[in-house]
């Protein structure tokens, strides 16, 4: 009876390390901020609201390290959890380095070495332009709405919506054509409040099937 039971525990031992062994960390972060001796620093999974690794800072150099299953949106945090030193990016399981310095740490902040996080970049660069020109017309509209001309200010507001179509098109079109990328699932679901359903699901059924069976592909899918 006892030698039935010390092969039971053995087979339950071996499964949990197994089980274990599977969740190895898979996303590995080295990186190096410069201006920084001793500091905390943090590995946020933006999806989860939760923190997946932290470490201590020593003489600007960190690694952290996690498990992930699927492409993530994540952030790096410097100082302390709720800090706004909060660089943003998208990962597979891959090894990253990333460089930064204590002043302008978002600004100076960079992936040397992934595609995927290339890809983003380039797409979010372009994204950002349209935003940042609707922040600038937005503060023209403000001005104008303090004058009291209502004529400029339902034309600037005019312009402004063309704007965010022309916006939202340009994040369709590259969805649509960027089928076999994770990025496309991401920021399709990311920007999911602003694009008709039926383009949600035109997107869709338009990715690989590697990318419809991924994360934010699942995501994608039930938002519409």
């Amino acid at each position: 009876m006892d030698r039935y039971l010390v092969k039971y525990n053995i087979i339950i031992f071996l499964i949990i390390l197994t089980s274990c062994s599977s969740e190895k960390e898979n996303l590995i972060i080295e990186g190096k901020i410069s201006g920084v001796k001793n500091s905390k620093i943090y590995l946020l999974s933006v999806e989860e609201g939760k923190i997946l690794d932290s470490v201590n800072i020593t003489d600007g150099k960190f690694k952290l390290q996690t498990y992930i299953d699927a492409t993530r949106e994540m952030s790096i945090i410097l100082g302390d959890k709720k800090s706004e030193n909060k660089f943003d990016f998208i990962s597979e399981p891959t090894n990253i380095l990333f460089t930064s310095s204590k002043d302008k740490f978002v600004f100076n902040g960079k992936i040397l070495n992934s595609k995927l996080y290339s890809d983003y970049k380039n797409l979010k660069n372009q994204i950002n332009r349209f935003e940042e020109k609707d922040l600038e017309m937005l503060a023209e509209q403000i001005e104008i709405s303090v004058k009291g001309d209502q004529y400029k200010y339902d034309s600037i507001n005019d312009q402004r919506v063309k704007l965010n179509q022309r916006k939202i098109l340009f994040i369709v079109n590259y969805a649509m054509n960027n089928a076999s990328n994770p990025v496309s699932a991401f920021i399709s679901y990311k920007y999911r409040e602003n694009i008709n359903k039926k383009y949600l699901e035109k997107i869709y059924e338009n990715l690989s099937e590697e990318i419809k069976n991924s994360f934010y592909g699942d995501k994608l899918r039930s938002s519409f």
